[in-house]
């Protein structure tokens, strides 16, 4: 598996590339629309609420917070479309102006089960058009919530239980996750509680010491710089948009909610354990790099050393390190180096290692990320100690992975970065080489099913393996995959275990012809002989995720560099024994 990531605060990578729409963030400061009051912890601006009532009607309201229910509601947002995920009807809502809401409200009661939501151009300001989004979700059952984003929605917040007992809130601008963007957190009595940026995954998590029983809201707020256009007439430069998602935590629940999000449970029966495994650390922290065993050596290229959404020719690696498993009391060895990569895929092939994309910085630390997707392909031969070039790829590509079965190796995922663009390419192609012929050239397979980076790849039983990582929209996923080259088809697999993040920064490889993947909680699965279920076999404390898992025998496995979102960056080497595991 490999991916753009690096870890510190958030652990995620981000990429000014995938804000297809956004190249600027700030705050709007308009006269109703003022920026957040430096003396207060309250919003001091008029924004639209949604919720429900005591007998779950929707209702909502235009005020400063979240239980500022009596300001009048402009005319524009009082005329917003309200439906309900799964149908397509627009709700009836009536207009109330009674001493505790003045709004609108449901003239019936809505299913708890069900997500409210709507969007409302409010108008043009200074040249400025000002959208709102807003979004409730009824129930306090926190179980019932969706986790899928909702489709072509223009702006949404995906909110889930996380294992503290407070919630994680994916932010996603047109289907694409909206990174380093500032998500705050209100309590149903309007007081700012936190607020934080979301990750490279568009995600932050709010503690259960944040979230409060009772009604709670986010707000975030997006500006668009370079947007031209006409609206009623007239052009605007830029635009605006805000959204407020509500939900409800029952009182005295927090602990549910919690316990709402199940983790996989260890089959005590597996027999299989993760512990140090006495080799000698790794020279370098290090995340997105490529990592692969061939003979009795490990190999180990480039990856990103810096912190967290820095991206710098300085941070970087180019460097290329090998540790003989046979005679390891020499350490870690650095050999030929080359170009600086991350996001790469590194493969075996015998005793040769085979060195697929990747992306390069090009820009200075404190520059603004110029970040290239790499097409080359290269071969090292440990017999002559050297790099030679292979048919570069079709495109370049960067966050993707490589397996090799028989004499060929098979690439698939990924996307094109392409300096500083906006917009990033997602690969819906998939290549294979074949290593025996040296006249061949990369040749195309059936276009994948999917567009999605921060995969892992194994080949196991003829077949290659595509698991989890990050789609193209929609946010991390446990998706498998299955490709065929004998009929040169794609089937579904049987997802892995876990919430969709524990897709995204995973690991894969097959040995003793069972196939294996470590996720970024910590475990461990086995695929089923049938192929039609995983069994969660051990648990890594602590957790690591984009690290690197390679098998050294039948029955047993290595967890290499990678990181934890509590502790950071990983040097040490642990084994993973499968030897007792049942299969």
């Amino acid at each position: 598996m490999t991916t753009e990531f690096n870890s510190s605060s958030c652990f995620f990578t981000r990429f000014s590339q995938q804000h297809v729409i956004m190249k600027s963030v700030r705050s709007l400061a308009l006269p109703f629309l003022l920026t957040t009051a430096v003396a207060s912890d309250r919003v001091s601006a008029h924004f639209p609420w949604l919720a429900t009532d005591d007998q779950s009607h929707a209702v909502m309201w235009f005020g400063e917070s979240t239980d500022d229910r009596a300001y009048p509601m402009p005319a524009k947002v009082r005329g917003i479309e309200l439906k309900c995920d799964g149908d397509d009807a627009t709700l009836a809502m009536d207009a109330v102006d009674s001493g505790s809401l003045v709004g609108i409200k449901s003239n019936a009661a809505i299913n708890s089960k069900h997500e409210i939501f709507g969007s409302v151009t409010y108008g043009l300001y200074h040249g400025t058009k000002l959208t709102y989004h807003v979004e409730h979700l009824p129930g306090s059952d926190a179980s019932a919530w969706p986790t899928s984003p909702r489709k072509d929605a223009p702006m949404q917040a995906v909110v889930t239980p996380n294992e503290s007992g407070g919630v994680n809130v994916s932010v996603l601008r047109d289907g694409k996750p909206m990174s380093d963007t500032e998500v705050k957190l209100f309590c149903g009595e309007g007081h700012e509680e936190a607020s934080k940026k979301t990750d490279g995954i568009g995600m932050v998590s709010f503690s259960s010491d944040e979230v409060e029983p009772g009604l709670n809201a986010i707000m975030v707020s997006i500006t668009d710089n370079d947007a031209k256009g006409t609206y009623d007439d007239a052009q605007y430069t830029s635009a605006t948009d805000y959204l407020t998602a509500t939900f409800y935590i029952g009182d005295g629940k927090l602990d549910s909610v919690k316990s709402n999000q199940p983790a996989p449970q260890v089959d005590p029966n597996s027999g299989a354990s993760v512990a140090p495994s006495g080799l000698p650390d790794l020279p370098e922290e290090l995340t997105s790099f490529g990592a692969a065993i061939a003979g009795d050596k490990v190999y180990v290229y480039g990856g990103h050393t810096g912190s967290a959404h820095s991206y710098s020719i300085d941070e970087q690696s180019d460097r290329f390190w090998c540790l003989d498993l046979g005679d390891t009391a020499n350490g870690w060895q650095k050999l030929s180096s080359g170009p600086s990569l991350q996001g790469l895929a590194l493969v075996a092939m015998g005793d040769r290692v085979i060195r697929i994309g990747g992306f390069t910085a090009m820009n200075k630390a404190g520059e603004d990320h110029d970040l290239q997707s790499q097409s080359s392909v290269a071969v090292y031969d440990p017999a002559s100690q050297a790099w030679s070039d292979l048919p570069s790829l079709p495109e370049a590509r960067s966050s993707l992975d490589a397996a090799v079965l028989g004499n060929k190796v098979y690439v698939f995922g990924g996307w094109n970065l392409r300096g500083d663009s906006d917009e990033s390419q997602w690969h819906s192609t998939a290549w294979s080489l074949d290593l025996s012929d040296a006249s061949a050239k990369w040749q195309p397979l059936a276009s994948p099913t999917f567009q999605r980076r921060a995969i892992s790849v194994a080949a196991l039983d003829g077949k290659l393996f595509v698991i989890g990582g990050m789609q193209a929209d929609g946010g991390p996923t446990t998706k498998v995959d299955v490709y065929d080259p004998a009929s040169d088809s794609w089937t579904v697999g049987h997802p892995i275990p876990g919430s969709g993040m524990s897709g995204f920064g995973s690991s894969a490889f097959a040995t003793g012809g069972h196939l294996y993947v470590s996720t970024m909680d910590g475990f461990v699965h086995g695929l089923a002989d049938d192929q039609k279920l995983w069994t969660t076999i051990a648990k890594a404390d602590p957790a690591r995720f984009f690290h690197r898992m390679l098998p050294t025998d039948d029955s047993h496995l290595l967890m290499i560099g990678g990181a934890n979102m509590e502790i950071g960056k990983f040097v040490q080497i642990d084994r993973i024994s499968l030897a007792a595991h049942s299969r």
